[in-house]
């Protein structure tokens, strides 16, 4: 950091320390806006960044989630990588963000965005995903978090689970009902083609399931393919066979799970749909589309 930017940045200190917040927010826009005109990206990012985990430490949620939109404009301008140092910035003001800050949906819209665009992943970065899930759910935004949960790490995951477990505690733990739960973790990840974390995520339910009702089962292994297969819950031996059916892309078998479980087939239709266009080539003469649905989703910040 240059000499010259250090002494704004004392001066921009000594406003905050004096509660002078909106000549400092004034001050700082203008100084950032020289330096961004000037192509001076790194430069206008340390201010920017700097000021906005000030404001945001001060308790003032406008002005810091303003700099920050304002960071993810420069960011997009200077083509800024998505990596971790990049990254981390954008947690890190995250993190300082009030649960109950109002434009925190639009926020974390506008940093998956940025990520989607500048990152190699399809849909943005997951560790981004990971602290945004968190913020989301901090804030009550249960729904909003669950999408960006899926698309996170392997951490995320594990907090997926706790979540789908809470909802099925709080639904009343019918054990007729459980796969309800279930079957929308496995789904979500299948429709992104994460099979591990749909097998794991699903493994972890299962566990729980198991030590709270004491269900029955038969665990059974055929190669690399491990079943536990329930006596009164056909749903659960379905959710299971439908990875496996993924795993193999045999169209055969995912023909033959479709067959021997006709009422389930019919219940999940339109996702099964989606899965046979994906790992199956099974055309259909109406596409389904339930990764369009989630981006849509993204974009839209609903």
């Amino acid at each position: 950091m240059s000499d010259k930017l250090q002494r704004t940045l004392q001066r921009f200190n000594s406003r905050i320390e004096a509660g002078d917040y909106y000549e400092a927010h004034q001050t700082l826009r203008t100084i950032a806006n020289r330096y961004v005109r000037a192509k001076k990206y790194d430069e206008s990012i340390d201010l920017i960044a700097h000021a906005a985990g000030a404001f945001l430490k001060s308790k003032q949620g406008g002005s810091g989630t303003d700099l920050i939109f304002y960071l993810l404009e420069v960011y997009d301008l200077a083509s800024v990588k998505c990596d971790d140092a990049s990254v981390s910035r954008l947690i890190q003001l995250l993190v300082l963000v009030d649960k109950d800050e109002p434009t925190l949906k639009d926020l974390v819209t506008g940093m998956n965005n940025w990520s989607v665009k500048h990152s190699d992943y399809k849909f943005g970065d997951p560790y981004l995903h990971s602290a945004i899930a968190m913020k989301l759910l901090e804030g009550g935004y249960t729904y909003e978090a669950e999408r960006y949960l899926v698309l996170g790490t392997g951490e995320s995951m594990r907090h997926y689970v706790d979540l789908l477990w809470d909802w099925f505690e709080q639904s009343g733990e019918d054990a007729s009902n459980f796969a309800d739960f279930a079957s929308r973790l496995v789904f979500n990840y299948l429709f992104i083609s994460n099979i591990e974390y749909a097998l794991e995520g699903l493994n972890g339910l299962l566990t729980r399931f198991i030590d709270r009702t004491g269900a029955e089962f038969e665990s059974t292994e055929k190669g690399p393919y491990k079943l536990k297969v329930f006596s009164s819950n056909e749903s659960l031996n379905f959710l299971q066979l439908l990875i496996i059916a993924c795993q193999t892309k045999e169209r055969v078998l995912f023909g033959n799970l479709k067959s021997q479980y006709p009422s389930l087939a019919h219940k999940y239709n339109s996702e099964l749909q989606f899965l046979g266009q994906e790992y199956f080539g099974i055309k259909v003469e109406k596409p389904i589309n339930f990764l369009q649905d989630m981006m849509s989703g993204f974009f839209g910040g609903k």
